[in-house]
């Protein structure tokens, strides 16, 4: 089975027309989940875009099914992904024109950083990713250091018990 998720950090170009070319390992991705095209809408924040492929829109829609249909609050607002996505097709090139709103939103200009995350990938301008970049990078390492200094703790729990146990109570006579 192949890999069915969009991994790695490719620099790609959005050409005069609007075209950007879907990294070659991502439209093998695209394939093997039956996606017809490429899912593509704005991100919550704006600031980049959403691509995707039919396992993550089968799973939203799964999610929406399974909610109110006209009360539910917290089902529109998790409708964004289906209500503001578009279905694009790939062209023999491996390339998707995407839509000029869609481009505005995201500040992409010539250059663009395609960001994979699972079951989703982003499409940045670079120069709004890099300060992205650097903040998930420092929130990775605060993530680790605070699982260290737990799993740290951990052990010193363990061996404090376990030294405890072992240690004879005194105070009785020889």
């Amino acid at each position: 089975m192949a890999n069915r998720h969009f991994i790695t950090t490719f620099a790609g170009t959005l050409d005069a027309k609007g075209r950007v070319c879907i990294p070659a390992s991502w439209r093998q991705v695209l394939t093997e989940q039956n996606t017809s095209g490429v899912y593509i809408c704005t991100s919550i924040d704006g600031d980049s875009l959403i691509g995707f492929g039919e396992e993550l829109m089968a799973a939203e829609l799964e999610r929406l099914d399974s909610g109110d249909a006209v009360f539910s609050q917290a089902r529109e607002d998790l409708a964004h992904l289906v209500s503001n996505s578009s279905q694009l097709p790939i062209d023999e090139n491996g390339r998707v024109r995407l839509p000029e709103d869609l481009i505005a939103a995201a500040g992409l200009k010539d250059r663009v950083v395609f960001v994979g995350m699972g079951k989703k990938f982003e499409v940045w301008n670079p120069e709004t990713f890099a300060p992205v970049k650097e903040r998930r990078l420092a929130n990775a390492r605060a993530e680790r250091a605070a699982r260290t200094a737990m799993e740290l703790a951990n052990r010193a729990a363990m061996y404090a018990a376990s030294t405890a146990a072992t240690v004879e109570p005194s105070g009785g006579t020889p």
